[in-house]
This record gives C-alpha cells, sequence and structure tokens, in this order.
C-alpha cells in the first residue's frame, strides 16, 4: 500500500469539532478584498490578545499545545534572542480569523520566514480555515518576498493544497515537495472495536509480547496526567524525567543515530523544559511500562482537548527481544478509549505503523515562497530547530 494512503474525508480530517460545521472551501468564495491584516512585533501587545489567541485555538481543526500561547513563551525563551517575531491577526468582515506566527531570522545569507518549529513540534496557523491566513499572510508580504528574503515552511499539514492555493492566489512564486507523513490513529469508539481493526499480524505480536514480558515478572501500566484548578498548578516531579532519560540513555542504537534528540544540545534542552512546562499547564500526557519498579519504555505526548501528539519516545534496548514499544501504545491506546480521547498523533513514522493500527497518514509538505526560492533535497535543513527528533525505526520503537 502507499504511504500517502488517507481516509477520514480525504484528510478534510473528521474531529471532535465537526459540530462546527468547519469549512475547508472558502476559497471558492474569494473575497479578498474583506482582509484585513495587522502585524504584531513583540510578545507584550502578543500577551494582550490571549483572549482572542484562546477562542481561535478552540475553532482549529486538530489542535496541539505546539499551538498555544503558553507553548510560544517558551519557545521564545530558547530561541528568541536571536529571531524577529512577526505575528499576523487576520480580519474578514470585521471579524478575527486567524493568526499566524512566524519567526523572521538569518540564514545562509538570507533573510527567512518560517514558522516556529523544534523538531516535530510546529505552530500551525489557529483559525477555522487557514486558506484565508496564508492568503492574508500572502498579500502582506509579497513585496518583500525577494531573492534574499523567502517563507519557508517545513513539514506544513496541507493535504488539500490550501495554503499553495492561498500563496499562489496572493500572485507568490512558490514552490512545494513532499516533506514527510505524520500518523494518526482516532479513537471514536470503544477499544474492543478499535482492536478488532488492526493488522492481525499485529494483534499477534502483542499477544505474545505480553505473554513473553509477564515472564519477566510483575509488570505496571502508569499514566500521568496532571490536572490543573484556577486555584492550583500541578508540581513536576523531576524523577519522570530522570526515568525517561535513562531508558533513552541506554538505548545506544538510538543514541547513534544524526537525529536523536539527545545529540542536539538545544532540542534537548527544549525537551527538558517542555515536559514540566506542559504539566504545569496541565498538557503533559505520560505513559510508563514497568517490570516490577523499573521503567523500561515511556511515551510523552501533549494534550488539548482529547488530541494527543507524541513528542518522545524510548524503549530500554536491555529489553530489546521485546516489542516493547508496541506493548505501550497498546496499552495507552486501551487507556485513551477508556478516558475519552480522541485522537493520537504518533508524529512521522513509517507508514506500516499507521496502516497496521488501521490509521490515517497525513501528508506533510516543504513550501518555499518567494522569488528565487527553492526547497531542500532532504527534510532535515542545516538548522538543527528544523530536524525531526529521533525518529522511531519501524522495527526499534516502531509502534
Amino acid at each position: 500500500m502507499s504511504s500517502s494512503f488517507f481516509t477520514l474525508d480525504e484528510l478534510g480530517l473528521r474531529s471532535d469539532e465537526d459540530s462546527q460545521s468547519i469549512c475547508l472551501c472558502a476559497e471558492d468564495d474569494d473575497d479578498r478584498g474583506s482582509l484585513s491584516v495587522f502585524e504584531i512585533n513583540d510578545l507584550a501587545t502578543l500577551a494582550e490578545l490571549q483572549p482572542l489567541w484562546s477562542d481561535l485555538l478552540h475553532k482549529t481543526l486538530r489542535p496541539a499545545f505546539c499551538q498555544t500561547w503558553e507553548w510560544l513563551q517558551l519557545y521564545w525563551t530558547h530561541f528568541g534572542e536571536r529571531q524577529r517575531l512577526r505575528v499576523f491577526c487576520v480580519e474578514r468582515n470585521g471579524d478575527t480569523i486567524g493568526l499566524t506566527v512566524l519567526i523572521e531570522q538569518q540564514t545562509h545569507g538570507r533573510r527567512e520566514l518560517t514558522l516556529p518549529n523544534v523538531g516535530v513540534e510546529m505552530l500551525w496557523p489557529l483559525g477555522v480555515n487557514p486558506y484565508w491566513s496564508w492568503l492574508a499572510v500572502g498579500n502582506q508580504l509579497q513585496t518583500e518576498l525577494t531573492r534574499k528574503h523567502s517563507l519557508d515552511l517545513r513539514g506544513l499539514p496541507d493535504p488539500q493544497d490550501r495554503t499553495l492555493v492561498a500563496l499562489n492566489a496572493a500572485g507568490l512564486s512558490v514552490r512545494s515537495q513532499s516533506w514527510t507523513s505524520t500518523s494518526l490513529l482516532r479513537l471514536d469508539g470503544d477499544f474492543a472495536d478499535l482492536w478488532s481493526r488492526v493488522a492481525p499480524p499485529l494483534r499477534n505480536v502483542v499477544e505474545l509480547g505480553e505473554q513473553r514480558l509477564a515472564t519477566l515478572g510483575p509488570t505496571n501500566f502508569v499514566r500521568f496526567r496532571p490536572q490543573t484548578t484556577s486555584h492550583t498548578h500541578p508540581q513536576f516531579p523531576d524523577e519522570l524525567y530522570q526515568d525517561c532519560l535513562t531508558i533513552a540513555l541506554n538505548d545506544e542504537q538510538q543514541l547513534a543515530r544524526a537525529d536523536s534528540v539527545l545529540n542536539a544540545p538545544e532540542r534537548h534542552q527544549f525537551l527538558r523544559d517542555l515536559l514540566p512546562w506542559a504539566w504545569q499547564h496541565a498538557a503533559a500526557d505520560l505513559c510508563l511500562l514497568l517490570v516490577g519498579s523499573r521503567p523500561v519504555a515511556f511515551r510523552f505526548h501533549t494534550l488539548v482537548r482529547g488530541h494527543l501528539r507524541t513528542v518522545w519516545t524510548g524503549v530500554d534496548a536491555e529489553f530489546r527481544q521485546l516489542p516493547l514499544a508496541t506493548l505501550l501504545l497498546h496499552r495507552t491506546l486501551r487507556d485513551s478509549a477508556q478516558r475519552g480521547d480522541v485522537e493520537l498523533d504518533l508524529g512521522p513514522t513509517h507508514a506500516d505503523v499507521a496502516r497496521d493500527w488501521n490509521g490515517t497518514q497525513l501528508p506533510l509538505r516543504h513550501i518555499v515562497a518567494g522569488a528565487g526560492s527553492t526547497c531542500s533535497p532532504t527534510p532535515c535543513g542545516s538548522d538543527d530547530s528544523h530536524c525531526a527528533p529521533n525518529l522511531p525505526s519501524h522495527k526499534g520503537l516502531g509502534y
């Protein structure tokens, strides 16, 4: 089967927000004259728009923690010194319909505009329909994008070419190529129904793997999902990060990979701070598989309204004879179904993973706009912040 298979209304992507009747075809009514844009260049001014930001995030299809104001604050703490903030608020017919955060930086002798990103974490535009945001941003940037000033969007979900259509409609010179893809597992219905639809070989792997795991002694699945109230914020226990780090450092095969997050100091430090930061804002989800009292595999996700996004995973190489990653994902999905979660984004992994779990692959694109601009030939540029961190292999961390 092709690695670009997809369903969910051909990646219009049904969601728990379907009741809002989200329209993905607004470009058919291309009244660009009603669009207006204002630009913000500092966090202090942007902070005053937090209620608006929250409202737009609520309307965004498949929201993620990396689209939140809180995530941008952490990002700016780590990377803001050498970048210029450019936030475009788009109004249509008097209503604010979108917000696009771009950062401007010097790259290879030219000025580059891109979306804030660290590995697979990317602050995609907010709003019901990104088409209007990209059309307005394209119109705003049209005179800027010259041979030494480009808009470079790497790892952008654009399954129906809405971004391409919008930037072309703004009169920009646009180039696009495949980047990678992300695998989505929907969790509607009960777990028994989901489990009945996965590939039979995968069911056998899980059943035999659980039997082999049981021979090592008592096992346990532990999930941490902190909650917050108006009066309290959950405190992150640092030993949990140390448990994950110990597991990750014990996998020499993964550490040897150039794209390992632990081999990139800037990304590793961001990840080190992201877990407690998301924990404090009740957006962290950490799953551990233990043999006795020893953690042997983990999954760290961020969470917004039942949408889980995989940030970091690891398995202890001492137990490489067991399909630990598969067993942990199985337990995670079963628990998520009981909690009423909506979707788990596995990140850029192999097509077989999505297919075996009866999931969906969402293609990601590399889009460059600006005269004379070209796309990079590989999905990792020279800037570490653009590279996908520690992508799991199908035979190792694959599930």
